[in-house]
């Protein structure tokens, strides 16, 4: 992620041994993403990403911006009690985003140019927004007391629920994807 000894954020990808710069605005990033939900996307779908030349190994390209996409992150450290729920979703949170980013950090984000790496420490940093409200609804778990708090609650995690995976039924865009990694 960052790292406050280096005099640069990353800008590129190593593919084959070699760099390869990539845009790294969080704007292509949360493109980059919504592509990999893409089952028709094929893999010159994701050569925007590049600015000068694009590797000739798309498959491994596309695997490297996918891990600068997820930096490793050392804290907060698992606890084994995280539900694995989704709790955010760019698309649909875009505006509480926007909102949040506004008010806390003074940040316009659509006439904006953030490096992906700003972008996520900053938005891991927001707090006592809406946006945190709502993620809280979104993490909150019944404690089995049927009372009015409880009711409260109950009536905004669902109001604030994303849709989520199913557990028994496999994430086909998923399993193509590194099927293709696989070979």
């Amino acid at each position: 992620m960052i790292d406050l000894k280096k005099a640069r954020l990353p800008q590129a990808v190593k593919v084959g041994g070699s760099f390869y710069k990539i845009h790294t605005d969080y704007k292509y990033i949360l493109r980059f993403r919504e592509l990999l939900q893409d089952r028709t996307a094929g893999l010159t779908a994701f050569d925007f990403m590049y600015i000068n030349e694009i590797p000739a190994g798309r498959l491994e390209g596309i695997t490297a911006i996918y891990d600068f996409m997820n930096p490793p992150r050392e804290l907060p450290r698992s606890t084994g009690e995280e539900s694995g729920d989704i709790v955010l979703d760019y698309d649909k949170d875009a505006p509480y985003i926007y909102a949040a980013f506004l008010e806390q950090y003074g940040i316009d984000l659509v006439d904006t140019r953030l490096h992906w790496y700003k972008f996520l420490a900053l938005l891991h940093g927001l707090h006592d927004t809406e946006l945190n409200r709502i993620i809280a609804a979104r993490l909150w778990k019944p404690n089995g007391k049927n009372g009015e708090y409880e009711k409260r609650q109950q009536k905004q995690y669902e109001a604030w629920r994303l849709p989520q995976p199913e557990d028994n039924e496999p994430d086909e865009a998923l399993d193509d994807f590194l099927a293709q990694l696989e070979g």
